[in-house]
């Protein structure tokens, strides 16, 4: 039986006519130089300072709302939760850029993280054992306040454009 080289789409053989012409030289630098271009414009782009002053105190607003009474607290978590999600689907979609990450930002996030929940379990610890509720107003401004200078420190290194 007589096969036409087309027949079978997964030929070894390239068809010479799919293949793209090569560039230039000058077409491919000003390729490059957009490129360029555009990785720096993406990576300069910083959120405002208002920003992370929201996240902060929600973090602290997510510990003191264990300050109010029994039926209250949990709504008081599930407001300070949604309002953080709204500042970060708002901060997203004003910026129009989902922000890479910088390796000095993923070692703050784990340091914040590991910061929030360290507090978090000693002020519960606390609590229980001492019964002072008062404990959550510290832990909830360290935790916010630790989260927000981290925060910080890490977005103003940048992202190196290289």
């Amino acid at each position: 039986m007589a096969t036409d080289a087309g027949a079978y789409p997964h030929s070894s053989r390239p068809d010479p006519s799919a293949v793209p012409a090569r560039p230039t030289r000058e077409s491919a630098a000003e390729a490059l130089a957009l490129a360029e271009r555009t990785r720096a414009a993406v990576g300069s782009i910083e959120p405002d300072r208002r920003y992370g002053v929201a996240l902060s105190l929600g973090l602290a607003g997510v510990y003191f709302s264990h300050l109010l009474p029994e039926p209250l607290d949990l709504v008081g978590l599930a407001a300070m939760y949604v309002g953080m999600l709204t500042t970060l689907v708002l901060q997203v979609r004003s910026s129009g850029v989902r922000h890479r990450l910088h390796p000095a930002m993923k070692r703050s996030m784990a340091v914040a993280a590991a910061i929030g929940l360290l507090t978090y379990l000693a002020a519960l610890a606390l609590e229980h054992w001492t019964g002072t509720p008062w404990i959550w107003v510290p832990a909830g401004l360290l935790a916010g306040g630790g989260v927000h200078v981290l925060d910080r420190n890490a977005r103003t290194k940048g992202i190196p454009a290289q």
